[in-house]
């Protein structure tokens, strides 16, 4: 009897040692392990230490202390790294009864003794000789992996592992612009609403990994909690929303669309309920679980979008399966520990850049049908154009032919008085800037003519309008005779009235003057009875460019000479 009590002790001693042998191994310490419940830091000394953890259960303000006892096998001392892999710890206390370390996720990340997401401790395994590691943790959620290894076993590790994870991350980065870039070419809500899951499914891996505390938010740990249960209702979220918007088709609505708004506003407040009254553990957990139902859900809906004749549906099934299946996969390895043998998280990165890849393919095939309608539609417009051909030249020459008389005479309103048909101003104008702009010409001088017709606004006044635009009717008919290439008579504005001429004398210039004033005074109109009209002439010689606009201040004066002289009168003003 006492043989074999001997015997039991020193098996389960040997239980709970771990053999160290070979630097170029990792030493998985699960089995190697004991674990007791305790309600503060430090043991009282009747805790119960049991070597698997499932068989102890632990309230979440509780602590969990642990201990191995690691044995060296060689011949020479062993610098190794005691490791806790995809850690969820709030509080963590490790000592090997030489050196202490406190951390945890809830302490900056300069806490860590090995600025890495994973929680590293050094120590030296003595030769031939054995050490105990101890300490605690404690947290709402406690999720660990204890392992040893050399730290060049360790480094290497984290070098595959990086690489494997920027290769994703980067993956995930393209195909998200590429999703935004699709988007904003064809306004199609489900590249934008694909992008945001693949954005929420990197930040979630990013934050699971342990790569936020590092570079996001190393001196804010209270953010860790919530950005994880943030971002994987995101995922679930997004998810829905790509099944949802890759399934609308123009006037339709979903299957089931209501039903999954409905249940996509009440999930984050219903996990803010089981976060406050249930705790923070089942609150990370609900959408993880809901992903039984949402697949379930999500496969009845694509099959009556297929029922209804969606060609979308049976793509769309294709897609998402790769996701599915390793999700699921994760999630039975997660919340039920069934060991498939397989990487779950390399295993779920996979599904997810097949998902992806399928989406690229489905883009592809949705830019090849645009392209197409758009060949096809360019085909009709050339077969109805060549159709309309003749029509439509018949009726540009048409057309062409009444925008040309259109234009002539919009061009004849815009430079004649619409009165007296008379060049208006804006023609004298550029008759007279036209006057000295080439040289070819030679017009080293104009004669400039300003006509004010005397006392007009008496006989609008006294006889009206009508008789009004009567006398400046026949004055025009006056002036009209001296329009040339070389000569320009028009209405100036009102009742003035002027008379550009280009390389005349002022000799046959003035008496171009007294001949239209004489011509003026002869006029009888009926509607005046009797009366009859005068004019007041002020003239000047104009003699180059620079001189245009004081000849015509030289002529109003001499014009306004002429009305306080008694008017009806003609003054030439003296050139500058």
């Amino acid at each position: 009897m006492l043989f074999a009590l001997f015997f039991i002790v020193q098996s389960t001693a040997c239980y709970s040692t771990a053999l160290f042998e070979d630097k170029a191994l990792e030493y998985d310490l699960t089995g190697h392990m004991e674990f007791a419940v305790a309600d503060g830091n430090t043991l009282v000394g009747d805790e119960l230490w049991v070597d698997d953890q499932s068989k102890i259960s632990r309230a979440p303000h509780q602590y969990l202390h642990f201990r191995v006892t690691i044995e060296n096998a060689r011949n020479e001392p062993v610098p190794l790294w005691f490791s806790i892999t995809f850690p969820s710890i709030e509080h963590l206390y490790v000592s090997d009864g030489t050196h202490t370390w406190i951390t945890g996720d809830a302490l900056p990340f300069s806490s860590r003794e090995v600025l890495v997401p994973n929680y590293h401790f050094p120590f030296i395994l003595p030769a031939q000789d054995k050490m105990q590691i101890y300490g605690h943790m404690e947290g709402k959620i406690l999720r660990y992996n204890f392992f040893v290894a050399t730290p060049e076993k360790v480094n290497k590790m984290y070098v595959d592992s990086l690489q494997r994870d920027m290769t994703f991350f980067g993956a995930m980065s393209i195909l998200t612009i590429l999703s935004l870039v699709v988007f904003t070419i064809t306004r199609k809500m489900a590249f934008l609403s694909f992008a945001a899951f693949i954005f929420a499914t990197s930040f979630w891996f990013f934050r699971v990994f342990g790569y936020a505390f590092e570079i996001l938010w190393p001196t804010i740990p209270q953010l860790n909690d919530i950005t994880y249960a943030a971002s994987i209702y995101a995922v679930l979220l997004t998810a829905g929303w790509t099944v949802f918007s890759s399934l609308k088709r123009p006037n339709r609505t979903v299957y089931g669309l209501k039903f999954a708004i409905f249940c996509g506003s009440i999930l984050p407040f219903l996990g803010l309920l089981v976060w406050r009254y249930v705790g923070l553990d089942e609150a990370l957990r609900l959408p993880v679980i809901l992903l039984f139902p949402f697949v379930i859900f999500a496969s009845i809906v694509i099959y009556k979008e297929h029922k209804n004749g969606s060609d979308r549906a049976k793509w769309l099934a294709v897609t998402i399966f790769p996701v599915v299946l390793s999700t699921l996969s994760l999630v039975l390895i997660a919340l039920f520990g069934i060991d498939l043998q397989l990487d779950p998280i390399t295993m779920f990165m996979v599904g997810v850049l097949i998902t992806c890849m399928f989406m690229v393919i489905l883009a592809s095939r949705l830019f090849v049908k645009i392209v197409q309608k758009e060949r096809d539609t360019e085909k009709a417009n050339a077969v109805l154009k060549s159709e309309q051909a003749s029509k439509l030249e018949a009726l540009i020459q048409e057309r062409t032919k009444a925008l040309r008389a259109s234009n002539e005479m919009l061009k004849k309103l815009a430079a004649n008085d619409g009165l007296t048909n008379l060049p208006n101003r804006r023609s004298i104008d550029l008759f007279v800037d036209a006057s000295f702009s080439s040289e070819a010409d030679n017009h080293h001088h104009i004669a400039v003519a300003l006509i004010d017709l005397d006392h007009f606004k008496n006989i609008n006044d006294t006889f009206g309008h009508e008789a009004g635009d009567t006398v400046l009717i026949e004055i025009a008919k006056i002036l009209q005779p001296l329009n040339s290439k070389e000569c320009m008579a028009g209405r100036f504005g009102g009742e003035e009235f002027a008379i550009i001429q280009q390389n005349v004398s002022e000799q046959h210039f003035s008496d171009t003057l007294a001949d239209i004033h004489k011509q003026i005074n002869t006029l009888s109109l009926q509607q005046l009875s009797g009366l009859k009209i005068g004019a007041c002439i002020g003239w000047t010689i104009c003699t180059d460019a620079a001189d245009i606009v004081y000849a015509f201040r030289r002529a109003d004066k001499a014009l306004y000479k002429a009305k306080d002289a008694g008017r009806n009168r003609i003054i030439a003003a003296v050139p500058r």
